[in-house]
């Protein structure tokens, strides 16, 4: 569901961020002590809604395996002209709960529904692959921020089975490990195809030879399959799937092959598939894959088990430039828009959102500086951005930038003439955070 919302003519996404702002920002405007690359950028941006059918695709049902058209859904977001000149939309969604929906709850937006696109310019593509159970406004956090700076992105809308029984769960679990990766690669596919098509508004405004993947979770696990990291049949969670499924991915890996050397960096937020019961990732592919990651992931994540999974998958990798930034004192819940306000009344509903320690709004700000920072530096080839990523110390409070007697913090952010604090973050509030650095290792 969408509803429109007045745009005044002018407004731009920084305009609205320092005007004075409506009740609910939306959630791509980073708070005043967001780091530096957190910043909206300069374009309005535009949104509208996709469709696409994957023909011949493996489908679980509690009766057996099928062969059938899966059609995907995704909304895309990208720099416009006529966005200021629009009414501005908003998203609807309802979380389901045992016994019927949820509470309908609104998500407000930069965008300017089927506003078109600028033209005579082409930018990055960004696919973008929520977690198991969520949607394609669920991240708007970082979407419409994307957007903002010159990257057309994609939210694709997995339609996962939802459970009311935990007999189905099966199924619709094992749909999600047949099919993320496959659609991902058939959103890449699709869009590819049109950015070549100079006559078209969407297609033309993509630059299809920068490609960037982000997912959450099991986008996480969707992402990093989609571009290269291939998946082990052997493994403990692929092989109970049924051999027809099996094959099913080993299919789409194979064919999968061109789209993957078109991606130049992967964004993998607590990303599912590395802990030991749930493995699906031998030690030889993880030592193989070449890609640049960036890893998000909570300290405490108990979902996917940073410690012994999200981890080993960073630290068995060896071939591609990789960062791994940890949220000390933080769980699962890094990826995802903050609590709604209807929320506030349902703990079942806000833990859905909400972390135990972090604010929600902080998480995301310095998530979208450092996914701007990795992006820029790998699809925009903006090498200023490392330093963003090269941070030193390793762990974030051990920086020092000292206080003169009765000095005020002053919301100044770190710059090169001090190397001993985070870069962008402004004094002192670099904290509870750790940045793992990996190269690729010299033969």
């Amino acid at each position: 569901m969408c509803v429109a919302l007045p745009l005044s003519a002018g407004d731009r996404p920084e305009e609205l961020a320092q005007s004075n702002p409506p009740a609910r920002l939306p959630y791509a405007v980073p708070a005043p002590d967001a780091p530096a690359l957190a910043a909206l950028g300069s374009f309005a941006v535009g949104t509208q809604m996709l469709a696409i059918d994957a023909p011949d695709r493996v489908l679980l049902a509690s009766t057996g395996v099928s062969r059938g058209v899966r059609t995907i859904k995704a909304r895309i977001w990208y720099p416009s002209d006529a966005a200021a000149h629009a009414p501005r939309t908003a998203f609807g969604h309802a979380l389901p709960k045992r016994g019927g929906a949820g509470e309908q709850f609104i998500i407000p937006s930069l965008a300017a529904e089927g506003a078109l696109p600028i033209k005579a310019q082409r930018f990055p593509l960004v696919v973008v692959s929520h977690g198991y159970g969520g949607w394609d406004t669920f991240m708007t956090w970082l979407s419409e921020n994307l957007a903002t700076k010159g990257y057309v992105v994609v939210a694709i809308d997995h339609a996962d089975q939802r459970v009311s029984d935990p007999a189905e769960f099966p199924v619709s679990f094992g749909n999600v490990l047949i099919n993320r990766a496959a659609d991902i690669r058939a959103v890449i596919t699709a869009l590819t195809s049109r950015a070549a098509d100079a006559s078209d508004p969407i297609g033309s405004v993509m630059d299809a030879g920068n490609i960037g993947l982000v997912g959450y979770s099991m986008g996480g696990f969707g992402v990093l399959g989609a571009s290269g990291l291939d998946y082990d049949m052997a493994s403990p969670v692929m092989a109970q799937l049924p051999a027809p499924a099996q094959s099913a991915i080993l299919e789409s890996q194979a064919s999968g092959k061109p789209i993957a050397e078109r991606i130049k960096g992967v964004v993998a937020l607590a990303p599912f598939g590395g802990s030991p019961a749930t493995r699906v990732w031998s030690q030889p592919a993880l030592a193989a894959y070449a890609k640049p990651l960036l890893i998000i992931g909570g300290e405490h994540d108990d979902v996917v088990d940073t410690k012994n999974g999200v981890s080993w998958i960073f630290e068995g990798m060896m071939r591609n430039q990789r960062h791994f930034l940890l949220f000390q004192n933080a769980r699962h819940n890094i990826g995802g828009n903050p609590p709604p306000p209807e929320a506030d009344g349902d703990f079942s509903t806000r833990e859905y959102f909400a972390e135990p320690v972090w604010r929600t709004e902080r998480i995301n700000a310095i998530n979208q500086h450092f996914i701007t920072a990795f992006l820029d530096l790998h699809l925009k080839r903006d090498e200023g951005k490392r330093a963003y990523l090269d941070v030193t110390p390793q762990v974030a409070g051990d920086g020092q930038w000292p206080l003169a007697p009765l000095q005020n913090v002053g919301g100044t952010p770190a710059s090169a003439s001090e190397p001993g604090h985070w870069r962008g973050f402004q004094r002192r509030w670099a904290l509870g955070l750790e940045m793992k650095i990996g190269q690729p290792a010299t033969q």
